[in-house]
């Protein structure tokens, strides 16, 4: 969590003991649990857009299977120290946690075949197959500190209506991770006079992969909700809360530990095996991949320490969207 973020939220916390302080008032304690629909930003455009991508290039010896959503659903835990300023007014100090997974699979095959001609004399002909495999799991946390300021209006001794809104920061953690498996086979044969010439290139890479990226933002939120009185110090509340975040700058680590195994040369005759790791820190930037076959451009996201065109720009994540959350509440001192 950056310096910034960090005095943010002091100053939230200050605000809100002070005010507290100053009016002597009565607190109350709501926890709460949730679901929500959000935007997802250049994140969920991204998977949106590698999905069209594979679709588009069909055909042509090219065949895939993309089965991965985007991170639009959102469970949302929390609590909030609630003040009441009076009997028309409270102020809360709210944190919560949001969380956001995505999973699935995504498979290819390309085959294609080629006759070359070396020379008048000679021909070879060339069968290239090739498969891969990834599960892809996107995992996002995000725990806001909100300041929020709610009117009160008792429609009946039992029932009161909240509207409210506010402000708050926004840290959040996005965690990618996939296995993945990479089978490739050149199969290149020349027939002659003594029968076929036989050259082979074979190659099987499985890996692990993962990104792991941090990032702040701020945000606005407004709300509407109704509270049902359970007793003198108890009630029940829902609420409908809509968000307006931004979340830009996701900056971290990305790993990369595989192993493979190649057979090549003359009827297979030779063989080698090995490991490869690397580790990169970088950030989300977006970009327009072009499909030079189509011609068309898709949205997606790419992890570097620079951007990759001079177009792109570092990949923006939205939490903008609408929850739905329900709650139960403690007062202490009993409704004023």
């Amino acid at each position: 969590m950056g310096t910034s973020s960090k005095l943010s939220i002091l100053f939230l916390t200050a605000l809100f003991f002070f005010a507290g302080g100053i009016q002597g008032s009565e607190l109350s304690i709501r926890v709460y649990g949730g679901l929500g629909y959000v935007d997802g930003g250049d994140l969920s455009r991204s998977i949106s857009g590698w999905r069209s991508y594979y679709q588009g290039r069909q055909g042509n010896g090219f065949s895939s299977s993309y089965e991965l959503g985007e991170l639009h659903g959102t469970a949302e835990v929390g609590a909030e120290a609630v003040l009441a300023l009076s009997r028309r007014w409270s102020l809360s100090l709210g944190l919560g946690y949001i969380r956001q997974k995505a999973s699935g699979e995504i498979t290819t095959q390309t085959i294609y075949h080629e006759d070359v001609a070396t020379s008048p004399s000679e021909l070879w002909t060339v069968d290239f197959e090739q498969a891969t495999e990834q599960s892809p799991v996107y995992t996002k946390w995000t725990i806001p500190v909100i300041l929020n300021l709610d009117y009160l209006l008792e429609l009946t001794p039992k029932w009161t209506l909240t509207l409210g809104g506010g402000g708050g920061v926004y840290p959040g953690r996005l965690e990618y991770h996939e296995t993945y498996g990479i089978e490739s086979e050149s199969i290149s044969e020349q027939k002659t006079e003594d029968g076929v010439i036989q050259f082979t290139d074979s190659l099987t890479t499985v890996g692990d992969y993962s990104e792991t990226t941090q990032c702040t933002g701020f945000g606005l939120h407004g709300r509407v909700g109704l509270e049902f009185e359970l007793g003198s110090s108890t009630f029940l509340s829902l609420t409908v809360l809509g968000r307006w975040v931004n979340m830009k700058g996701w900056e971290g680590t990305r790993r990369d530990a595989s192993e493979w195994q190649r057979t090549y040369g003359l009827w297979g005759s030779q063989s080698a095996e090995g490991t490869d790791e690397r580790a990169e820190d970088g950030q989300y930037w977006t970009y327009d991949l072009k499909d030079e076959k189509s011609g068309k451009s898709y949205p997606v996201l790419v992890f570097r320490d620079t951007g990759p065109s001079p177009s792109s720009r570092p990949a923006s994540f939205s939490l903008s969207g609408v929850s739905v959350q329900v709650g139960l509440g403690f007062r202490f001192g009993g409704k004023s």
